[in-house]
């Protein structure tokens, strides 16, 4: 996989969630097509912990629209963690890393499942 888009709105959205969570992470799933990520879906019972997020996935609807995850690390890092790569597996093809101050594009990494990095770029 070369990169994704992710819509405008989205990106806004986990931005700005990121920022008000903090110094919790922030987990929720994505959701779109191979060529965008367009909405994102916190699930029910998902917990937003100091130096963790839980996402109940049995709790997940059957939705063949979601294509992978998002969440936030509470420091300047966006590399995934074995735990992080663990969980990438089970939830799509493109998963979304955050770290601070959660403002713009240069604070959002995308990668495969493998915990590759990807391309990400924006689109209306």
């Amino acid at each position: 996989m070369k990169g994704i888009l992710i819509k405008r709105d989205a990106l806004e959205f986990i931005l700005g969630v990121s920022r008000e969570v903090y110094p919790k992470e922030f987990s929720a799933l994505l959701r779109g097509t191979k060529e965008a990520i367009g909405e994102v879906l916190i699930i029910p019972g998902t917990v937003f912990g100091n130096r963790f997020a839980s996402t109940p996935l049995y709790r997940a609807p059957i939705d063949y629209s979601i294509i992978g995850s998002v969440h936030s690390h509470p420091g300047n890092s966006f590399k995934p963690s074995g735990a992080d790569i663990r969980f990438f597996s089970k939830t799509g093809f493109v998963h979304l890393i955050l770290r601070q101050p959660y403002k713009s594009m240069e604070d959002v990494a995308a990668y495969d499942k493998q915990g590759n990095r990807i391309e990400l770029g924006v689109g209306e």
